[in-house]
């Protein structure tokens, strides 16, 4: 691969065609923040671009950078430049190593890259070896970009959400994610609050009408889920079994007690005397819990008589 990367080159940003697929998981605020680091500290990551043969470039890396820079009226970049002259199936593999490993674009954008490489030929097992992952990661990947609504992803493309929000509708049954989607970008909805929608609107337990909800007052539904997981919390917490935990208890003690009546007789005197204080304190602890043992038996005896 080495002799088809040439030197660091500078290049027209005009002249460079954006990945598209990279494009639609740009989040503004990172190309905020790239563009704040361009300002203070030039492009820290160089773009990587395909030269084709009538002088064009196509982006393989470096979307964001590519953004930020336009936004910011730069006419000329630094990019790494990399022959685009050969076989598709050789240009697929490349921008498939480049993008996924470089940029790290999230599972939506891998899985629509890893699409286009199998659609350009590139055998799976050939995918596999070339990024390190199992045929799993690859089967999840793609069954991803087939479960999304194709209206979701166009409001990707769009800007209009965020390709980790699209990500968790992608696990809705298909017929609903439009409607869902339209939903969170009306309401603003950020993927911290999509996801307990998305699990509870896929929860069979769910009533219908908190399904209903989720559409028409998804934040009302919020309140409502964060409501229930309190009151489940706490009945779990009432709903203890005493026994259980006192059973805990003895097992850790005596384990602890064993270990340390161990320790104690292999070490030596003069380390020993280091610790009397604090064996004087267990000593004490331990006293009143044996007195509070007796007063438990005590009282069972009692009750016992009592019954007989």
């Amino acid at each position: 691969m080495a002799k088809n990367i040439n030197k660091v080159k500078e290049v027209d940003v005009a002249t460079v065609a954006g990945n598209k697929t990279l494009a639609a998981t740009v989040a503004r605020r990172s190309v905020e923040r790239c563009k704040e680091a361009i300002e203070k500290l030039g492009v820290v990551h160089t773009p990587v671009v395909g030269a084709t043969k009538d002088g064009r470039h196509l982006l393989l890396s470096g979307q964001c950078e590519l953004t930020a820079l336009r936004e910011l009226g730069i006419k000329r970049m630094d990019a790494i430049e990399v022959d685009m002259t050969g076989e598709g199936i050789v240009n697929a593999k490349l921008s498939l190593l480049l993008i996924s490993l470089r940029d790290r674009p999230g599972a939506l954008c891998e899985g629509l890259l890893l699409q286009e490489a199998v659609s350009a030929g590139v055998p799976r097992s050939e995918i596999q070896a070339m990024l390190g992952k199992s045929a799993s990661w690859v089967s999840n990947r793609l069954s991803l970009v087939t479960r999304l609504d194709i209206n979701v992803y166009e409001m990707v493309k769009c800007g209009l959400l965020e390709a980790r929000s699209a990500e968790e509708i992608a696990r809705l049954p298909i017929g609903d994610q439009f409607a869902f989607a339209d939903m969170a970008v009306r309401e603003g909805l950020p993927k911290s609050a999509i996801e307990p929608l998305v699990c509870a609107y896929n929860d069979e337990r769910c009533p219908d009408e908190v399904k209903a909800q989720i559409f028409e007052d998804p934040r009302e539904a919020l309140k409502r889920l964060a409501d229930k997981r309190r009151a489940v919390n706490a009945g779990r917490r009432e709903q203890r079994d005493v026994p259980d935990i006192i059973d805990g208890y003895i097992k850790s003690m005596k384990f602890q007690t064993i270990a340390l009546g161990r320790t104690l007789s292999d070490i030596s005197q003069d380390k020993a005397l280091q610790h009397v204080g604090a064996l004087k304190e267990l000593e004490s602890i331990l006293q009143a819990l044996l007195t509070m043992i007796q007063t438990f038996f005590t009282r069972v005896k009692m009750g016992v008589d009592h019954n007989g």
